[in-house]
């Protein structure tokens, strides 16, 4: 097998993984009330009564989403009363997004569930295999946001 098959067996394979793990996150998430991409922006918010909040452009950034989806998102969960928008005390042109304690708490029943289903996704491999697959799957990542940069 050449470069190029090898090449397009490893994109068609993270594409298929990608999927599945999506499908899985799905009916996880469908316990606690998210959507996947509720239950990614919610993570990245601080939490806590320090929380200084996150603003819709660093979240786009954390997410890898555009600043409109975001938005979208972050509506979506303002409406369920999960996060609440606040002006920013220095700039009062930004909106920071906060968590509330109901979005706390969904979220902390989402991880849980999120935890569990991981803990079987990957319970066959031994911690090494685990460490490896982190390490490979890490400089893939890194490489791919430095190509996504330099566009």
């Amino acid at each position: 097998m050449d470069r190029r098959d090898l090449n397009q067996r490893v994109y068609g394979l993270l594409q298929e993984i990608g999927v599945l793990l999506d499908d899985g996150d799905r009916g996880v998430m469908r316990e606690s009330g998210l959507t996947p991409a509720h239950f990614n922006l919610l993570r990245q918010l601080d939490r806590g009564p320090d929380a200084t909040g996150r603003t819709i452009t660093r979240l786009a950034e954390l997410t890898l989403c555009t600043r409109g989806n975001v938005t979208r998102v972050v509506q979506r969960l303002v409406e369920a009363g999960l996060v609440e928008i606040r002006s920013d005390r220095s700039d009062q042109r930004l909106v920071r997004v906060f968590l509330t304690e109901l979005g706390a708490q969904r979220l902390a029943v989402a991880e849980r569930a999120h935890d569990r289903l991981n803990a079987e996704r990957l319970g066959e491999f031994t911690d090494e295999e685990v460490a490896d697959l982190l390490s490979h799957l890490t400089a893939l990542s890194q490489r791919l946001r430095k190509h996504l940069a330099e566009r």
